[in-house]
């Protein structure tokens, strides 16, 4: 049981949904004895500098291109695109595969990218994938095939925020 938490959280980590913090306990020590730990100037990460480029104004909803022609769907989260079988979906902006797998039960492969402009895109219920995790991506290039998803073939596309949370958007086709 333990290692299946264990690889959970590393996926939840990686996918930007939970963030894992280690600490150093000696330093932590020193401090609660009444010595000053030396200053460092701290490090920004990655995560923290990127700041998001694509700004909606307040009350708009965010504009996005479809990944793949079709018929859309809205479903609780994003949207669900119907189209024929074997078609390449393509990636909606620039950016760094974060992770791209067919080990999420039920989901098919999964392509998420870490976008330029701040938001992870996922494309979910995909037949295959033609990136892998670290790869830089850019707008319009094809991600995969999309998948058989039932009796009908389509991907599953969603966009988050950097802490994995929902984006409310709109698919421009």
């Amino acid at each position: 049981m333990k290692p299946i938490v264990f690889l959970l959280l590393i996926f939840l980590s990686a996918c930007s949904i939970v963030q894992i913090e280690v600490r150093d306990k000696k330093a932590q020590t020193e401090v609660r004895k009444g010595q000053t730990p030396q200053e460092k100037k701290p490090a920004i990460s990655q995560k923290e500098d990127k700041a998001p480029q694509a700004s909606k104004p307040q009350g708009e909803t965010l504009k996005v291109a479809t990944p793949v022609r079709g018929k859309i769907a809205r479903t609780e989260r994003g949207y669900f695109i119907t189209t024929s079988c074997g078609e390449f979906f393509r990636s909606v902006g620039n950016g760094r595969v974060l992770y791209a797998g067919d080990d999420i039960r039920n989901m098919g492969w999964v392509v998420m990218v870490d976008s330029e402009d701040g938001y992870v895109y996922v494309y979910a219920r995909a037949g295959s994938s033609l990136v892998k995790r670290g790869e830089t991506v850019r707008r319009g290039q094809p991600l995969g095939r999309v998948g058989n998803s039932g009796d009908s073939c389509g991907i599953l596309f969603e966009i988050r925020d950097q802490e994995g949370r929902p984006v409310n958007f709109e698919l421009v086709i």
